[in-house]
């Protein structure tokens, strides 16, 4: 008889203790999220998605954080520049690899194991601050593997060069720098550097091997792209679902390019057209 009540206490006392973490969340709003992101963000991955009871933050590799309503609706946009996200070669305050979980004092988790496990150690704070609790992963991949730190092509912010860093601070003074990859694009093998001003959405900024200054690259609704594009892609990619928004290049000699994302049984495919219509790659 002690036994059993024993065991009562302890399944009561880790049950009142389970339920004081953070919800997990459900697949509809999990759902739901992916693909707002998918559809507004193909340019982007979400990294971490976190419970906070009334709301669900999804952190994207590019630093940026979209809130949603539990059952997955929009509610606020942030660039998450106030974290420090920054580069101290622009004279900001020195950072160097930033990973998921140190953001905002370490209020975002890892997503979760195979079964929708325990989420990521909290990071530290700012100085003299306390390190933030690690929140719950949400249902994670078949083998239960977790995600890299801005995804694999990224590079520390503090490793770009001189000549990137110069032409930054000449012509976005003021802007932060939030992230940095390494890409291949129609042009080759580039950098690419996003910077924000405030809690806009980030321009990039995408530069050669040798850092010399190509193009800048901002998201745009496939509405608003000129009618020889649309033609191309409804002519040449008929059977595929376009994503509401892509990417508009405006090229250093201030001509236009089009990036759009297409989506075909869960297979996507990014096509980059000319504003004639010209289809210059596709990967």
């Amino acid at each position: 008889m002690k036994k059993l009540i024993f065991s009562v206490l302890i399944l009561g006392a880790t049950m009142i203790s389970c339920s004081s973490d953070d919800a997990v969340i459900s697949e509809s709003a999990a759902s739901a999220i992916q693909t707002y992101v998918d559809n507004n963000y193909p340019d982007a991955t979400i990294m971490s998605k976190v419970n906070e009871n009334s709301t669900i933050t999804a952190t994207l590799n590019t630093g940026e954080a979209i809130t949603f309503t539990t059952s997955g609706t929009v509610v606020s946009y942030s660039n998450n520049s106030e974290y420090g996200m920054k580069a101290d070669s622009l004279g900001l305050t020195t950072t160097d690899s930033i990973h998921i979980d140190s953001i905002a004092g370490g209020r975002h988790g890892h997503d979760g194991d195979k079964s929708g496990g325990r989420g990521g150690k909290g990071g530290h704070g700012d100085k003299g601050g306390k390190g933030g609790k690690g929140g719950h992963g949400d249902k994670g991949t078949k083998d239960g593997s977790g995600r890299g730190d801005h995804g694999l092509n990224s590079i520390s912010i503090d490793s770009l060069s001189t000549t990137i860093n110069t032409y930054i601070s000449t012509n976005y003074a003021g802007f932060t720098v939030l992230h940095a990859e390494v890409d291949t694009i129609c042009q080759g093998v580039v950098t690419e550097v996003l910077v924000s001003s405030s809690s806009q959405e980030p321009i990039k900024l995408v530069f050669d091997a040798a850092g010399t200054y190509l193009l800048k690259a901002e998201r745009a609704l496939y509405s608003n792209v000129p009618t020889e594009v649309s033609t191309a892609v409804t002519t040449n990619y008929s059977t595929y679902t376009v994503m509401t928004r892509g990417e508009i290049f405006t090229m250093a000699d201030n001509s236009l390019e089009y990036k759009v994302y297409l989506s075909l049984s869960g297979t996507r495919k990014m096509v980059t057209f000319k504003a004639d219509g010209s289809v210059l790659c596709e990967k």
